[in-house]
Parts: C-alpha cells; structure tokens; sequence
C-alpha cells in the first residue's frame, strides 16, 4: 500500500510541522497550494474530514506513523479532479490551521486514497484520533434528536463509531432531508412515458443538430421545444422524469438555460438552475447543487398539488 501511494505523492519532509496558515480558521482537510500569493493556501478545500469515510493509523518501511484514508463516494470524483489539476504541484493537509504535510501530486488520485505523513510523525497518533472524532461528530449531529436504537446503542461504543466512521456523511445529509422535510421531496408514480419518451428524443434530436444558432433563444421558438415544454406545463409530474434526461448530464450553458425557462414557465418564482451549479467547479458539488435545486423545485410542486386537491399531501 505504502509503494502504491508513494507513486502517487512524492513527500516531502522540509516543511515544519505547524507552519501556520496566515488565515485562521479552515477546516480540517486537504487544500490547493497556490503559487504566487501572500497566503499560499487556498481558500476552499478540496475535501474535508467529513468527506472521509475510512481512516487508520498505521507505519510505513520506516517506522514512522502513516494515516492513511479513502474519501466518500460523493466527493471520489472531485478528489479525482482536483488531484488531476495538482499534477506536478503540491497540495496541503490542514490540521487546526497548521500544515501537516504538503505531498507533491504525480497523477489524479481515482481510488480516492490518501495518506497523511509527517517529519514530526510522533504527533499523528493524536491527530489521527481527533480526525476520527471530528468525522464521528459530524454525523451524530446530523442525527441529533433522533430516537434511539435499541440495537444500535447496545452495541460498545467503538463498534457504533465505527459505524458512524464508515457512513457518508452526504448520503446521511440527503436521507436525512429526505426524511425530515417531506414537502421538499416529490412523490410520485408514472405507469405511462411513452408520450414523453417520445417528445425527449425528439427534443434531442433537435438540440443535436448543427444548423442552429447557439442562442437558447433560438432553440426556444422551435416547434420541438415548445411542444416539450407544454407538456411538462401540462403535466408538472413529469417535471421528474426530466430531472433524470440528457438535459441534467450537460447542465452548464445551453441546458441551464432551457432548463429554466420550462421550470420558470410553469412555476414563475422558482429559483434559476444557473444560481446553484455556476457556484461549482466540479462534478460532484455540482450534482449536490442540482439536488438543492431540486428540492426547491419539489416545494413548489407540492405547493401546486396541494392546491390542486388538498388531500394529496
């Protein structure tokens, strides 16, 4: 395991243990170094103790201390990316606003793998402790005020953290909206899409072709886009299975656009797709961003059924 990392981040050993970060209060995570600034350290993570899912303290051929971890299948992907775009530089583990370790990336980092060292590898054992509590915290809280278990809460105390330690926390987060906020979620069950499979392909089709201006207005005033969009104005439960075609796989630019005015049309204070997926710059959070969306639009969907016939919510 330690050869296969090391093929991945080069260590280096020159950089102290606690060199300070000149702003205070990051998270506890991995962070972009930048070049040419006065603080070095990016301001955003690239992901953070709660996007870990796997943690353990071990030793390498040396002797010394090693944490190794795995991120969360929500953030594998922007781990991946972001390691991609660090080729040939160093990021940095930040531990209460000091940088532990500061590797040098070979490659993008697709097993979502890491290890932590240091030249002061003494001090690990306790980092790796607070690391684990930081994760188990963060999604007790989540569940915070939930009734208890019985099963659960007869098991030891390091069998629950180990659970606790292997969840994702952004899978917890999204059952737990799921869950608790039923208004923000929309149920449903469609026993007939032919009509709308058909009109998807052909609205497809359309946006395929290459004679067409790259306006979205212009997309707009063609028969096929129009006949779409009144159908899902005419039958808004439809507006789920649109949440799951090829508009949503290329969210950014021309989509977002049409997405918002079909959205827009039907429910004229809906929030624009763009104000939530142009705040990302990855797939991952971008996909998280188009669920909070989501969301929003399944209020108002609810809204809408509820005053259609107050018995169905």
């Amino acid at each position: 395991m330690w050869r296969k990392l090391l093929g991945i981040l080069t260590l280096f050993s020159f950089l102290p243990y606690f060199s300070i970060c000149q702003n205070k209060l990051r998270e506890n995570g991995w962070y972009h170094i930048l070049s040419g600034q006065t603080d070095s350290i990016s301001r955003e993570p690239i992901v953070t103790t709660k996007d870990f899912i796997a943690l353990k303290l071990d030793t390498d051929y040396f002797g010394k201390y090693v944490i190794s971890g795995q991120i969360s299948n929500y953030k594998r992907k922007k781990w991946a990316e972001e390691t991609g775009k660090a080729t040939g530089r160093q990021i940095a583990f930040i531990f209460n606003d000091s940088v532990i370790t500061n590797p040098r990336v070979n490659c993008s980092i697709e097993s979502g793998a890491f290890q932590i060292t240091s030249v002061l590898d003494e001090k690990l054992p306790d980092i790796y402790k607070q690391l684990k509590q930081e994760k188990i915290d963060s999604i007790a809280t989540l569940f915070k005020g939930w009734e208890k278990d019985s099963l659960y809460f007869t098991m030891p105390p390091e069998h629950r953290d180990s659970i606790r330690m292997a969840i994702d926390y952004w899978e917890a987060y999204t059952w737990i909206k799921l869950t608790t906020k039923p208004d923000e979620h929309y149920w449903y069950s469609i026993t007939d899409s032919a009509e709308y499979k058909k009109l998807e392909e052909a609205l497809k089709e359309e946006l395929e072709k290459s004679n067409l201006s790259s306006r979205a207005s212009d997309y707009m005033q063609s028969d096929t886009y129009q006949m779409y969009k009144m159908y899902i104005y005419n039958n808004p439960e439809y507006i789920n299975l649109m949440f799951q075609c090829f508009l949503f796989k290329k969210i950014r630019g021309l989509y977002s656009y049409l997405i918002d005015d079909i959205i827009q049309t039907k429910y004229p204070s809906a929030p624009s797709i763009r104000t939530y997926v142009d705040k990302t710059d990855n797939s991952d959070d971008e996909r998280f961003a188009v669920y909070e969306w989501q969301r929003q639009i399944w209020v108002l969907m609810n809204k809408d059924k509820q005053t259609d016939d107050p018995r169905d919510i």
